[in-house]
């Protein structure tokens, strides 16, 4: 146990390492600040910062899917979509960031029961989960879904920059390099994949850290040419990049707000994580039926899920930086924050799991097969 917790530091301290993100003292005192930093922002700042996106004149709108791109599963299988998701989020946070920080919670209650959910073509029959819609595969199945068969699109995305920006030969150059970055972390990322249908639980959760982890460093690794081709564009170029500040009224108004109910977005953010922390322990106690003896050890584990999720809850309101590479930094310290309460919910799950009985503890280690 004393060592796993160790390993709750380290996964921080190494995550704060990047280029570019902002330093953190590496002291207890820094760690534990800078994951909690979202928490205590959204607690203490809450209505000052309001999400206000400008989509740039030059910038192409997303529609329909032949502007999605099409990478197959390169994330955990929990969230196939991850390392699409994040980069669309740094390029384009109109149009993916809600998609992005909408994922906390739910990416490890699903790795916990096995609801895994993956993108389907629109012909194919798709069920829906019980929780937030995703098409499953094969009723639940994980069999295959590494080998998703998906068509690979090579060139998002570079296509959709150049459709949207007339560039010069030399800003050409700098962005097939970071296209080249990228396609060689998306291929790394899929390497990684792991078929988990045989896990247990928190085997499951086991390798969500890794994926979560891959994905973040995936983000690391594009840090660098994507610096480059940014710093080639003009002024006129980032504009559609960037987004502005709401003006000071709209600030002033917010902050005047600040003290009566909460946005409906951030309400619903709110809910919908807590439901995922309650929906997760609702699950595990009707699959291993507890007994008295069981029942402390259960209640522990919803207080797990529960802080947890009240930690990822803050992604939902933390102010959309203004620029692709403060937001590349900031999705890669969300993925930090989720695989420390990945962590965490993996040791509370070791944890539950030691004071079960044979048979419970087969019922729960069946949990999503």
């Amino acid at each position: 146990m004393r060592g796993r917790i160790i390993l709750l530091g380290a996964i921080l301290g190494a995550a704060l390492a990047p280029a570019g993100i902002a330093h953190a003292q590496f002291s207890p005192r820094g760690l534990i600040g800078a994951v909690t930093a979202p928490l205590r922002d959204m607690l203490g700042h809450y209505g000052h910062y309001p999400r206000v996106h400008r989509r740039g004149a030059a910038e192409e709108p997303r529609s329909g899917t032949a502007q999605e791109p099409q990478l197959g599963i390169v994330g955990p299988l929990a969230w196939p979509t991850a390392y699409a998701d994040m980069l669309g989020y740094a390029l384009w946070p109109d149009d993916y960031g809600e998609e992005f920080r909408a994922h906390g919670f739910d990416v490890i209650a699903d790795s916990v029961t096995g609801h895994f959910g993956r993108p389907l073509p629109r012909s194919s029959q798709a069920t829906p989960t019980a929780t937030n819609g995703a098409a499953v595969a094969d009723a639940g199945s994980t069999a295959g879904l590494c080998d998703d068969g998906a068509a690979v699109q090579d060139d998002w995305p570079s296509a959709r920059i150049e459709r949207a920006l007339q560039l010069t030969d030399p800003q050409r150059d700098a962005l097939k390099k970071f296209q080249a970055a990228f396609t060689d972390s998306v291929k790394a990322i899929k390497a990684g994949c792991r078929d988990t249908a045989s896990l247990p639980p928190s085997g499951r959760l086991n390798v969500l850290v890794q994926r979560l982890w891959s994905v973040r460093d995936a983000g690391t690794s594009i840090r660098a040419p994507l610096k480059t081709f940014y710093d080639s564009l003009t002024d006129a170029q980032k504009a559609s990049f960037k987004i502005a500040p709401p003006p000071q009224a709209d600030r002033q108004q917010a902050g005047n707000n600040a003290g009566g109910a909460m946005d409906k977005q951030v309400q619903a953010c709110a809910g919908r994580i807590t439901g995922d922390a309650d929906r997760l322990i609702h699950e595990i106690e009707q699959t291993i039926r507890p007994g008295k003896e069981q029942a402390a050890g259960l209640q522990a584990l919803h207080k797990t899920s529960s802080t947890m999720a009240q930690l990822l809850a803050a992604s939902c309101v933390q102010p959309v930086p203004a620029d692709p590479l403060a937001r590349l930094d900031a999705a890669g310290n969300q993925l930090t924050t989720m695989n420390y309460a990945a962590t965490a919910m993996q040791i509370a799950l070791d944890g539950f799991d030691a004071q079960l009985d044979t048979n419970r503890k087969a019922r729960f280690d069946s949990l999503g097969r």
